[in-house]
């Protein structure tokens, strides 16, 4: 692991050294072209194709986290440390790529609850039964994207991508758990260019994502130990962690696989870009295979819509943003025995399924930027403000009895930057502020059956600690500051410093604290 760190260290650094050679046009910041130039907007790899030159930037930072105000996968006190390089090059008149590389590596402490890296993402999630179980988790992450296009003539281009995570993450105290992350996203495209002010898109859509778990336990070996599987909105059973037939095993790896299918449309001009992507989603939990079980099967459907307006006014540029998101999933259980006929191998037998979630998430944010003195490297100045807003729902039934679950979160930003200049050299501070509120209904249960003795559990310890973290009201702010030395047309450093703290406004019910404060280091440079 310390290699593969080494290496990815000094490929950025060989990056930024061979960039200080090269003679080309000059560039503004790197970040500030692609949060600003239409031909960055959409995901269609077609439309890379438009671009001509050469952009890239490089960067090493270091992140600080602690405080108890955090989620259910949140550490209290953690660290990480990453890298990454990314390029867009004009190669020929009809060939342009887009290139992206990175590293990151996570350590954090007292983390237990959620198992699985993002526990959002899946419809089922496995937690630890106890909060002393706490301890140290690592992840080490690997990314790689390439795109590229061809220009087939001024009104024709097609473009492909592929963008490739993997990721392991290990817990290091009873029980233990080993995660493996592989996720694959492919894009095929082509656009179409009627005149000059106008690009028609459309491109297909595939994504794999596989995330394997096991279990272990290398401490006192009569000790048991007891895992949540949480079939929606916290609720769900009590499994002892043991032996290879319960939810996870401990000798193998089990696979949550997902698979995404689906096409995007875009409509780009000169100063927008509007684009709609609609995928349908199918995945499973478990083995597919003759001994051994796949607990449940789910699918569903994701759609979002990203738009996109600049409109430059004098020396200044005003940019809009309105991003949409909506999920649906329904989760099925497989009903099966293990049965071991005489001479013959354990083998799993299906007689049926039963509904246990529909899943119901939807999100929007709109932003406005304001950019003004745009005549040198960075603009003088810059200031904007967001109101994002997220909803999740949850139909949970396990029959006879049934939860109902609904949180709504939002959160307002505004801030601002201001760039001095003097020679060669730029100082930008940075200042901004966040408020964030919420509502909703925690837990709604009831049963079918009132005279059933239920065999099912509520998680409320975890349930009202991540319920509050969503919906109190918390307010925060932050400071940067980026000093940028212009060394050369082609190659400019940078160093940031950045600290944003935050705070719930009323004593905590359920959290373990009050505050939370992120401090963060980069180091880098643009050519």
């Amino acid at each position: 692991m310390r290699l593969r760190k080494i290496i990815s260290l000094f490929f950025l650094l060989a990056v930024c050294i061979a960039a200080a050679g090269q003679e080309t046009e000059q560039c503004r910041d790197f970040r500030f072209r692609v949060a600003t130039e239409p031909v960055f907007f959409v995901s269609n790899p077609a439309a890379v194709a438009l671009f001509r030159g050469h952009i890239s930037m490089a960067e090493v930072a270091f992140r600080k986290d602690n405080g108890a105000y955090r989620a259910l996968d949140e550490s209290p006190d953690s660290y990480k440390a990453g890298a990454v390089t990314e390029s867009y090059i004009g190669i020929s008149d009809r060939v342009s790529f887009h290139g992206k590389l990175s590293w990151s590596y996570f350590a954090g402490q007292q983390m237990g609850g959620p198992v699985f890296m993002d526990p959002l993402f899946n419809p089922v999630s496995f937690l630890e039964s106890t909060e002393s179980s706490a301890g140290l988790k690592n992840r080490e992450t690997y990314s790689l994207l390439g795109a590229v296009s061809y220009r087939f003539s001024d009104r024709w281009a097609a473009g492909f991508s592929l963008d490739y995570v993997s990721a392991d993450q290990n817990k290091v105290k009873d029980p233990r758990f080993s995660n493996i992350l592989m996720d694959m996203d492919i894009k095929a495209g082509v656009s179409f260019r009627p005149s000059d002010k106008l690009m028609l898109g459309l491109s297909l859509l595939y994504r794999s994502s596989i995330e394997q778990l096991r279990g272990g336990i290398y401490g006192t070996s009569d000790k048991q130990y007891f895992i949540y599987a949480d079939k929606g909105g916290f609720f769900g059973t009590l499994v002892e962690l043991t032996g290879d037939y319960n939810y996870i095993s401990m000798s193998t790896l089990r696979p949550m696989k997902n698979d995404f299918f689906g096409l995007g449309l875009q409509v780009a001009g000169g100063s927008f870009s509007n684009e709609l992507e609609v995928l349908y989603r199918q995945g499973y939990w478990g083995s597919r295979s003759s001994s051994t079980a796949t607990f449940f099967e789910f699918s569903g459907i994701d759609a979002s819509y990203r738009g996109r307006f600049v409109k430059k006014a004098g020396d200044g540029l005003h940019k809009v943003s309105l991003d949409l998101d909506y999920e649906f999933l329904r989760n099925y259980e497989n009903l099966f025995n293990y049965v071991t006929p005489s001479g013959q191998d354990t083998r799993v037998e299906y007689f049926g399924q039963n509904p246990v979630l529909d899943r119901y998430r939807a999100s929007a944010g709109l932003s406005y930027v304001w950019f003004k003195g745009l005549e040198g490297y960075l603009p003088r100045f810059s200031a904007g403000a967001s109101l994002n807003a997220g909803a999740i729902a949850r139909k949970t039934l396990l029959y006879p009895f049934y939860r109902n679950s609904d949180t709504e979160t939002m959160d307002a930003r505004l801030f601002a930057d201001k760039s001095f200049f003097g020679g060669r050299s730029v100082f930008t501070l940075g200042l901004n502020g966040v408020f964030r509120t919420g509502f909703g209904t925690p837990r709604d249960d009831g049963s079918y059956d009132p005279a059933a003795a239920s065999g099912y559990l509520s998680f409320d310890n975890y349930l009202d600690s991540q319920f509050e973290y969503d919906t109190a009201n918390a307010a925060g702010a932050g400071a940067a500051l980026t000093y940028t030395y212009l060394l050369s047309p082609r190659f400019v450093p940078y160093i940031r410093l950045s600290d944003d703290f935050s705070a719930l406004l009323q004593a905590p019910q359920h959290l373990g604290g009050r505050f939370r404060n992120v401090a963060l280091i980069t180091l880098g440079c643009s050519f």
